[in-house]
């Protein structure tokens, strides 16, 4: 099975965030988004979204990053989350990962999209205070805006697209610009994720 569509330049540079469009292959897209919104089980459940975890056990996962290492300089893969999220919602809050690259993917048709100017991605090239536990960073979304609105930090806003992948430092704050898409099952929000190296608290379980 191929993995990923084929491209001239694989370079990426995550202090000024990387976009590549056309990312994955059909036939992988369609698997990594099939057998999350069809899924019988989730790993966790949130008032708007719910996740699936994947490590380097789950066969298809561990594919994507043998072949994303082939292609690209990446530090070790430490593990996957796809999100399926209700067809309107809040998304992700603000948050930081403990990651020193992440991949966010979106598996969902452009053509289920309902108000275009949200489904993408927030991204605050700032990461939170060496001093910050991970529950600061990772779950005081408002204590993480005030430190944003303080430091004068602008937001990189990377607009929602079929097949998008977004590189960037895991450890800047990031949020999903909310959700709306048209009704139905099949019109579902998906995405997935990827983290490659660890920063922030690395001796904690991430």
């Amino acid at each position: 099975m191929k993995i990923l569509k084929p491209r001239k330049n694989w370079n990426i540079d995550c202090t000024k965030i990387t976009v590549m469009d056309n990312f994955f292959d059909e036939e992988c897209l369609k698997k990594l988004k099939y057998r999350l919104l069809y899924t019988t089980k989730a790993d966790h459940l949130y008032d708007n979204y719910y996740a699936i975890d994947y490590w380097n056990n789950d066969y298809l996962t561990s594919l994507i990053a043998k072949e994303l290492k082939n292609k690209i300089l990446l530090p070790p893969f430490l593990r996957a989350w796809g999100f399926v999220y209700n067809n309107i919602g809040k998304g992700v809050h603000l948050h930081c990962d403990p990651s020193l690259v992440n991949l966010n993917t979106w598996l969902t048709s452009d053509k289920s999209v309902k108000n275009k100017s949200k489904n993408g991605l927030i991204i605050y090239k700032i990461k939170p205070p060496k001093h910050w536990t991970r529950y600061e960073w990772n779950q005081t979304p408002d204590k993480s805006i005030k430190l944003i609105k303080d430091k004068k930090v602008k937001p990189v806003k990377i607009p929602y697209k079929y097949n998008r992948a977004v590189f960037f430092d895991g450890a800047y704050f990031h949020t999903s610009n909310e959700v709306s898409m048209k009704e139905g099952m099949e019109n579902k929000r998906i995405s997935f994720t990827m983290l490659f190296g660890e920063q922030l608290e690395k001796n904690e379980s991430i």
